[in-house]
């Protein structure tokens, strides 16, 4: 097989896109909530409703524990083993009623996911540089998107069955590991080895993983990013409800749409970004400051939907530009440790997001969802101006250096 093309080809990009599917896939049962309530003899509801979150905790303990992993049994086994796991444990439910089973079975389905969630990003910023870096970023956020989006309309589907039905969204893992199977090249995931830009194959991963201080820099970013940006989907439905200008079912149809618009974005970013170039994460700013404005002041459902969506856009831009600032920053073979650290920093930021908006609006306002997306508006501007300002004095910097 020619190894110099191999990452250039479309099913090789498909296959390593592909894992990103499962990375939103996990809370997509939580339209089930209700139907689950009363299954469980002796727990309560906060109980039943740990079902939908403990994953993230399997997520974060494997994000840790999957270097060692990876170096252990290779990257391509990692990936399968992670998806095979996650395969078996997401389905778990649809055959039992026991409590405790079905959240081991949880946890271990967020523990598959954890395996391979770091290498989503780490294996695009090993095997691509420059635009195609970022064309592949933009994809790999799209690809997230549109497996929350198609679990999430699975579910609804599913659940008119019952809510253990609903666990067969988990079968998705099946066809993305028969990708990674038949389409990976072991040799390219191995542990001692890399492809370049060009695809030829390198020497890497040859010392110690190390995370170097821009990377920290941006594992506080993204957490930033997260803390203030939840905002649109915790306090959405409080918000339109207090002012009277919707329906929950309304917002969660609003919320469906919302994700499902970060595909496009996510498709096109590469593009935006070789127009915008060290801009688009300042653009990502803007939007999102413009998005929560509206939100926080619209007056009916149309203009505080128009400001989820601008807000989406923002976050579309975000995320994929930190990490192929992460892919540029990182030290030499560090990919894989530096996504992992800004993938604990981001679920640190989802768990802390209702304790710093709350804590914030309170510390200005009357703590409430009117006062978290105001937090959050000026949170994003600040970010905004912080940007800018960075940009301008490296430019500034750098031409006092040439003269």
């Amino acid at each position: 097989m020619q190894e110099e093309n191999i990452v250039h080809r479309p099913l090789f990009k498909l296959s390593i896109l592909s894992i990103s599917l499962m990375t939103m896939i996990a809370p997509a049962i939580s339209s089930a909530l209700p139907l689950m309530y009363g299954s469980f003899k002796g727990e309560t509801e906060t109980a039943v409703e740990t079902l939908v979150t403990v994953p993230n905790f399997g997520i974060i303990v494997f994000l840790f524990l999957s270097p060692f992993v990876i170096k252990l049994i290779g990257g391509k086994n990692t990936v399968i083993f992670g998806l095979l796991l996650a395969l078996v444990a997401g389905i778990i439910p649809v055959f039992s009623n026991d409590y405790a089973l079905v959240f081991v079975s949880r946890f271990l389905l967020g523990s598959g996911i954890g395996l391979f969630n770091s290498m989503c990003v780490s294996l695009i910023a090993r095997f691509y540089k420059g635009d195609e870096l970022s064309t592949m970023m933009g994809f790999q956020g799209a690809t997230g998107s549109l497996g929350g989006a198609l679990g999430a309309f699975l579910v609804n589907w599913l659940v008119t069955l019952g809510w253990h039905q609903t666990f067969l969204i988990y079968l998705i893992a099946l066809p993305i590991m028969a990708l990674f199977i038949f389409c990976i090249p072991r040799q390219l995931l191995n542990e001692g080895k890399s492809v370049s830009s060009s695809g030829k194959q390198v020497s890497s991963n040859s010392g110690k993983q190390t995370i170097n201080l821009p990377v920290w820099g941006l594992s506080v970013l993204i957490f930033l990013v997260f803390a203030f940006f939840l905002a649109s989907q915790l306090q959405l439905p409080a918000l339109v409800t207090a002012k009277r200008i919707g329906s929950l079912s309304q917002v969660s149809v609003l919320n469906g749409i919302t994700t499902l618009f970060g595909i496009p974005i996510g498709a096109v970013y590469g593009k935006v970004s070789k127009f915008l170039k060290n801009l688009t994460l300042s653009a990502g700013f803007l939007f999102a400051a413009l998005g929560f404005s509206l939100i926080a002041f619209g007056s009916d459902l149309l203009i505080v939907g128009l400001g989820a969506i601008v807000s989406g856009v923002g976050f579309g831009l975000m995320v994929p530009s930190i990490y192929v600032w992460m892919a540029k920053v990182a030290p030499k073979n560090s990919e894989n440790l530096a996504s992992t650290v800004l993938l604990v920093t981001t679920n640190i930021g989802v768990f802390a997001c209702p304790t710093i908006l709350n804590f914030l609006g309170g510390l200005f306002w009357t703590a409430g969802a009117q006062s978290s997306m105001l937090v959050a508006m000026i949170a994003f501007i600040v970010m905004f101006v912080i940007s800018i300002f960075s940009i301008f004095s490296f430019k500034t910097r750098n031409k006092k250096e040439i003269v």
